[in-house]
């Protein structure tokens, strides 16, 4: 999955040279946290995040004063890490924890043409986890060999059973992998029972949502 499939495309922006209160308003307006300031010809010379905003007016004065005396140029982040729209969506979410930010200006061809926020990636991911589904949810560990994933799989299958989610995580054991599967179109039975002779499979965990 790419940037291209999360990222806000209908952007909301400001100018290096509007006062902070115009950005407080703008932020308020479309309840989000973070805006791409851009210049005339449309690049990218910054981001203005909500928190350093409202510190600043917490801090500042009066409304007034505020501006007449200060631009937005003046609070917003310069150097900033952008992403291309088809940047892999686990690289942009790693980019943002290793820098500890909470959102990505999307470049093509040099120009802003989107943004993607944390919160757009958590909400994929909660779609990739198959959260809100009707589905079982079966957490179970398999040996790191080749084959074993594909032998669940068959089974699974034999019972009409309909994978929707997948997701794996390397176990405590180095020579093992736990795997959480959303499974559609039987019942947590007989799924149990179409796999429990499985060598090497061990059940963590089962629920019915």
């Amino acid at each position: 999955m790419l940037v291209r499939d999360c990222m806000t495309h209908k952007l909301i922006t400001i100018r290096p040279e509007s006062d902070p209160m115009a950005a407080i308003s703008l932020l308020n307006a479309g309840k989000f946290r973070h805006l791409p300031v851009i210049e005339k010809d449309g690049s990218l010379v910054g981001i203005v995040d909500r928190a350093d905003l409202e510190l600043f007016l917490a801090t500042a004065g009066s409304p007034g004063y505020v501006k007449r005396n200060h631009r937005v140029d003046q609070l917003m982040t310069r150097n900033v890490i952008t992403v291309n729209p088809d940047c892999p969506l686990e690289e942009a979410a790693s980019l943002m924890v290793q820098h500890k930010i909470g959102s990505l200006p999307v470049l093509e061809n040099g120009k802003l043409v989107g943004i993607i926020t944390e919160t757009d990636i958590f909400k994929r991911f909660v779609a990739i986890l198959g959260g809100g589904s009707d589905s079982l949810r079966l957490t179970i560990q398999l040996a790191d060999k080749p084959g074993q994933l594909a032998e669940l799989a068959g089974r699974i299958a034999r019972i009409n059973g309909n994978i929707i989610s997948v997701v794996s995580s390397p176990a405590e054991q180095p020579d093992r992998f736990n795997f959480t599967l959303r499974v559609q179109g039987v019942d947590l039975a007989s799924l149990l029972a179409a796999i429990e002779d499985q060598p090497g499979l061990v059940v963590l965990h089962q629920s019915n949502g």
